[in-house]
């Protein structure tokens, strides 16, 4: 019979720190490789005080790997004489992450300003896919004609939302929802990200008791809620320009600008449109492009002082063109930067009782400052 030569014995390198780590504190020195050797491997050489070559005995096939040598060190020496470390329960921040906790943080804002949120179809028809006019992307095979388009806007998707609603004896809502859109850009689809808000019905919940009960939400309302997000949110110097023709999906609409790029619209539904969707309140929708919002987004947070006193309001009147807005007076007081200003606030507009024709008396209360501007 032919005789085979035993199998050579393996040799492995132990040099990793874990066994100081683990036990060196605590084991002399001289005794760090004595679990190894008591076990029957071979001390083949040594290098300094923390690494040694060892011959693994033939029976021990389950010795492969240098951490191999480490788990019999701390096996011998006892698990339960190591030192345990807590578990660091600190997770970095991820890039991917950072629009979804954007997002997470919008839901948190809308839902603490009373609002609801919705969710809608992504695919919808022709109609409603173009009808804000912007170019919509066609499947290829579509499961039925309602549903051959990709949303180009999430404004059609909230108005049968409130239509539902209606039909079921909810007129009053104040929805939003945050949701993709897409649009053909020379035959491509291009994907975003948008915010849509929708107000209709009264403003305060049915059980409130007050002179304004009854009060339904006006455009007034959704200027509101956009302001006040856009100052929670971070996003500083939002202004309006108003659409002076009125659209197909809109009666009355303006865009919505940080600085002087547009992140958005907003306006009132056409009563048309209002009709077909059983809606007796008006309704006042925006939408925003959530990809330019958070560029434009500064989430830094400053601290100052609160003063020691109470602060001032001061009237201000002055008279200006038929055709002045509101907005172009504030755009005129933020570029003079006063130094003690807080905020500024309409009080009236009179048109017709002022001293030139074509002209009318613009007047604020609410120029407010703390008290070193007295």
């Amino acid at each position: 019979m032919p005789t085979r030569s035993p199998p050579s014995r393996r040799k492995f390198r132990c040099a990793s720190p874990e066994p100081t780590r683990c036990w060196a504190s605590r084991l002399h020195r001289t005794n760090r490789w004595a679990p190894l050797t008591g076990l029957g491997l071979e001390t083949v050489s040594r290098d300094g005080g923390t690494a040694a070559t060892f011959r693994i005995p033939t029976a021990r096939v389950d010795l492969k790997r240098e951490v191999d040598l480490i788990e019999e060190i701390v096996r011998v020496y006892g698990v339960d004489k190591v030192p345990s470390t807590p578990p660091r329960g600190c997770v970095g921040s991820d890039p991917f992450d950072a629009p979804h906790d954007a997002f997470a943080e919008i839901r948190t804002t809308l839902t603490g300003l009373g609002l609801y949120e919705a969710q809608t179809q992504t695919l919808v028809s022709g109609e409603a896919a173009s009808i804000l006019g912007i170019e919509p992307v066609s499947l290829e095979y579509p499961l039925s004609s309602e549903q051959d388009k990709l949303r180009t806007s999430l404004l059609p998707g909230l108005a049968n939302v409130l239509q539902h609603n209606a039909n079921h004896d909810t007129a009053d809502a104040a929805l939003f929802e945050i949701g993709r859109v897409f649009r053909a850009d020379d035959g491509q689809p291009v994907e975003g990200w948008s915010l849509a808000i929708a107000l209709t019905g009264r403003r305060a919940a049915p059980f409130h008791e007050g002179a304004e009960r009854d009060a339904v939400n006006e455009f007034a309302d959704l200027k509101g809620i956009i302001e006040e997000f856009a100052g929670q949110f971070g996003l500083r110097g939002v202004s309006y320009e108003r659409h002076e023709e009125p659209g197909e999906f809109f009666v009355e609409s303006g865009s919505v600008k940080l600085g002087n790029a547009p992140v958005g619209r907003l306006g009132q539904l056409s009563p048309r449109l209002a009709r077909q969707h059983d809606l007796k309140h008006p309704v006042f929708l925006a939408e925003f492009d959530l990809g330019q919002a958070l560029q434009r987004r500064t989430t830094k947070r400053s601290f100052k002082a609160l003063p020691a006193f109470p602060g001032t309001r001061r009237d201000i009147a002055m008279l200006v063109a038929d055709d002045t807005t509101h907005d172009a007076v504030l755009r005129s007081v933020r570029k003079a930067k006063p130094k003690h200003l807080e905020s500024v606030e309409l009080f009236e507009s009179i048109a017709g009782r002022v001293s030139r024709p074509g002209g009318r008396a613009w007047r604020t209360p609410s120029i407010t400052g703390p008290p070193r501007a007295r």
